[in-house]
């Protein structure tokens, strides 16, 4: 059912100077000391599980089939929610039962889920507070060491998101407007929302078409950001395939301020 290919990629809301990123680098080579692991970011914004999923999504697409993924985004640490490992898109998905999986759960089939519960593949190690260290990256090591996903605990029903919460994820076409929300800000202050490319049907380009929220609106959606004078808003299709907000050769977050949660809209004119 899964393969494991070597590469264990790690999502945290740690931030890039914390010592518990070395930690649980650490603890994945003492058991699997030949694996690559592979910094997705460790800049999720304390507890902000909407944007870990998000970004989970992204990471998902962006790494080969057989590399297992540790999500550590978790405010329910210690408490009774169950951490799951689930086999998603040929890739194994680690993290907290919280919201993490919703994103992904919706876009993808879930082939299988298992709740961590076997401590025989835990670490040596059993803090209340750093499951991430202790459970997650030993249990994502013996996989990659090829530990079958069934001896890690129980199995459970997969991760699944009903229609209506499935709405609120994702874009929904409404006759001539496609609404959407912002859903993070990137290193460069671009906004991505969850308007993808396929969202857009294909006749809509004999339409004009304008990008609008409460802050930020621009004209038809640019190929690259040359289109535009610098400081001009644009919208455009980012390389996630995802619409993205942005100012040319400036920074859409610092300028506009839009919280993410907050609507967008393409609107299709005729002209």
């Amino acid at each position: 059912m899964f393969t494991p290919g070597g590469i264990i990629a790690l999502t945290t809301d740690f931030q890039a100077d914390s010592f518990y990123v070395a930690e649980m680098k650490v603890a994945a080579h003492q058991i699997a000391r030949d694996a690559m692991i592979v910094d997705v970011t460790h800049a999720i914004p304390p507890q902000d599980v909407k944007q870990a999923s998000w970004t989970l999504l992204r990471a998902l697409e962006a790494f080969p089939e057989g590399t297992v993924h540790v999500c550590v985004v978790d405010p329910g640490v210690g408490t009774q929610r169950k951490i799951l490992a689930a086999i998603i898109h040929g890739q194994a998905v680690i993290g907290p039962d919280n919201g993490l999986f919703d994103v992904i759960a919706s876009r993808y089939h879930v082939a299988a889920a298992i709740e961590l519960n076997n401590e025989v593949y835990f670490g040596p190690r059993r803090s209340h507070t750093f499951h991430g260290r202790d459970i997650m990256v030993p249990v994502a090591a013996h996989l990659v060491r090829g530990i079958p996903l069934e001896s890690l605990g129980d199995a459970v029903d997969p991760p699944s998101v009903p229609e209506e919460a499935k709405a609120r994820i994702f874009a929904q076409r409404k006759g001539n407007e496609i609404h959407g929300q912002f859903i993070y800000a990137d290193s460069f202050g671009n906004y991505v929302t969850n308007i993808f490319a396929d969202d857009i049907p294909e006749d809509w380009d004999r339409w004009q078409l304008r990008i609008e929220s409460d802050s930020f609106s621009a004209d038809g959606i640019v190929s690259t950001y040359g289109e535009r004078e610098p400081g001009t808003p644009v919208a455009l299709m980012g390389s996630s395939g995802q619409l993205e907000c942005a100012v040319v050769q400036g920074n859409a977050a610092q300028k506009y301020g839009i919280e993410a949660g907050n609507a967008v809209k393409i609107v299709r004119v005729n002209t």
